[in-house]
């Protein structure tokens, strides 16, 4: 049969776009070659360039593949919930076993998601994309919770939270404390779409008492310093790139140094990485969230100053990205690495915590007087606006002030006048 008959075209497509899928749920998408694509598969690369073009052009069709296969998979579990009522038990152990699943090696497709959702390209087809994506997980959702007018309203707020709660549990799923603050904070969404009572925070409590954090890397050093220097140009790199990004060299070429600078400065580079990661996390964190008490008369503040304060969070406007979609980015990625490297795990949970901290403990002079930020309500804001963001920096639809309006009050109550 000769090469140019389109079944065969079509076999050979098939068996490339599965072979990538494979490599990238192993080893990551940033990683595949179309060398060693062609050795995977026993063709040439004169096949793929063939049938794809550019390696760009093969990612379309891993993503369009991917997204195919989700659909299917939203479908198939959805169906073996038909009709099920939305409990608070069955809908949070809905929620727990759809993220395990997609949590799960087999779900090559998902890792596909990920790594689409922290790639740089910005092409209008790669943005087409994942905003059909996310509307296909809007989609499933709003068939399952639609039927019940209590949670009706709560698809995309559930997509958002999932999100990033997807990258969490693909790094940390099995560990006690995760799963121990995951299932309380994923629970109290579950009591706010159904009106339920909110129960106490204490696994999250439990965890904060126990949480160390780090200091940040750059206290009391000289702002024109090397080291800072160094950390400054790390920090920029994982912010854009991820962990991968960096390197001695890459960090030594902008900083004009050579490549045992960073020895003299750390033991090894692991330390390194680990002191850029935090200070990517300190270095443009907002003053409350740093555990500063915000300027100003907390008497003064309304629903209009606390979004001026929020919209520009999740500004995804090139050169002037809002701090959450750079954390949201920062907290993925090191996610994405910590299922391929388990020493960053323990990372990865500090990142996790009890989500929301800041906001809660600093409200006051940030939060509106009528909202009832209570801890619980602390961590479903936090989780939806970090995965809003990251939503909105891969789609390139940004969070507006309307939708944090409403989000705010979907999941924060009001004090009783």
């Amino acid at each position: 049969m000769p090469a140019s008959d389109p079944n065969t075209r079509s076999i050979d497509a098939a068996q490339i776009v599965d072979a990538a899928i494979a490599h990238a749920a192993e080893a990551g998408l940033e990683s595949l070659t179309l060398r060693d694509l062609a050795q995977a598969i026993g063709k040439s690369t004169t096949v793929i360039v063939n049938l794809f073009g550019t390696k760009a052009g093969l990612i379309e069709a891993v993503g369009e593949e991917a997204l195919r296969r989700d659909a299917e998979f939203h479908a198939a579990f959805f169906k073996a919930a038909e009709d099920l009522p939305p409990g608070r038990d069955s809908l949070l152990a809905l929620v727990q076993t759809y993220l395990r699943l997609r949590a799960a090696d087999d779900a090559g497709f998902v890792r596909i998601w990920e790594a689409l959702m922290l790639d740089a390209d910005a092409s209008p087809a790669r943005r087409d994309l994942m905003r059909r994506w996310t509307a296909l997980r809007v989609e499933a959702w709003r068939g399952h919770l639609g039927p019940d007018n209590r949670t009706a309203d709560f698809s995309a707020t559930f997509v958002a939270t999932l999100t990033i709660e997807q990258f969490y549990a693909g790094a940390l799923g099995g560990r006690p404390d995760y799963e121990a603050i995951a299932a309380e904070g994923l629970g109290a969404l579950i009591d706010r779409a159904l009106g339920l009572p909110e129960g106490p925070a204490t696994a999250t409590l439990w965890y904060r008492d126990r949480l160390v954090l780090p200091k940040a890397p750059t206290e009391g050093m000289e702002p024109e310093s090397m080291r800072r220097k160094l950390l400054d140009i790390a920090a920029d790199q994982i912010l854009t790139g991820g962990l991968t990004a960096i390197t001695n060299r890459s960090v030594s070429a902008v900083a004009g140094t050579s490549t045992s600078t960073l020895a003299y400065h750390w033991p090894d580079m692991r330390k390194f990485v680990l002191d850029a990661v935090w200070h990517a996390v300190f270095r443009d964190m907002p003053r409350y969230l740093a555990g500063q008490k915000p300027e100003g008369d907390p008497a003064l503040v309304d629903m209009d100053s606390w979004t001026r304060r929020m919209t520009p969070l999740a500004s995804i406007e090139s050169g002037a990205e809002g701090f959450y979609v750079r954390y949201a980015r920062l907290i993925a990625s090191i996610c994405v690495e910590a299922r391929r490297d388990a020493s960053l795990r323990d990372l990865a949970m500090l990142l996790r915590g009890p989500e929301g901290g800041g906001t809660y403990y600093n409200q006051s002079g940030i939060w509106p007087s009528e909202f009832d930020l209570t801890r619980l309500a602390a961590t479903r804001f936090a989780l939806w606006y970090k995965g809003a963001a990251l939503t909105a920096l891969t789609t390139g639809t940004p969070v507006g002030a309307d939708d944090l309006q409403s989000v705010a009050a979907r999941l924060v109550s009001h004090k009783p006048r």
